[in-house]
């Protein structure tokens, strides 16, 4: 199982925008939905710096690059790189999981 990373370094009034793209457009749930992604996230540093992280879990490596493949990303590709222009977009990073635990709704 891997995680992946992208991160986002926004000015802090520009957090919101990317957000509201990001909610507005299902991104999150696009994702899920058309691949074999497990659970993703979008958070926000409550430092107010304007860190912006997308998280996803994937069964493998291959799940990731069928999203990275997918034709649907370009619904949204070209108003999400205007909307991150100026915004600095760090390499997306691939982490593989060796372990977790978590706890479940009794």
């Amino acid at each position: 199982m891997i995680r992946t990373v992208l991160t986002l370094r926004a000015a802090p009034e520009r957090v919101e925008e990317i957000l509201d793209f990001y909610r507005r457009e299902q991104i999150l749930q696009e994702s899920l939905d058309l691949t074999r992604a497990l659970a993703s996230e979008i958070s926000v540093a409550a430092d107010g710096s304007g860190e912006v992280i997308v998280t996803a879990l994937w069964p493998d490596e291959r799940a990731y690059q069928e999203w990275l493949d997918h034709p649907a990303r370009e619904r949204t590709g070209p108003a999400l790189r205007e909307l991150l222009e100026g915004v600095e977009v760090g390499a997306g990073k691939v982490f593989e999981i060796d372990h977790g635990v978590s706890k479940h709704d009794a």
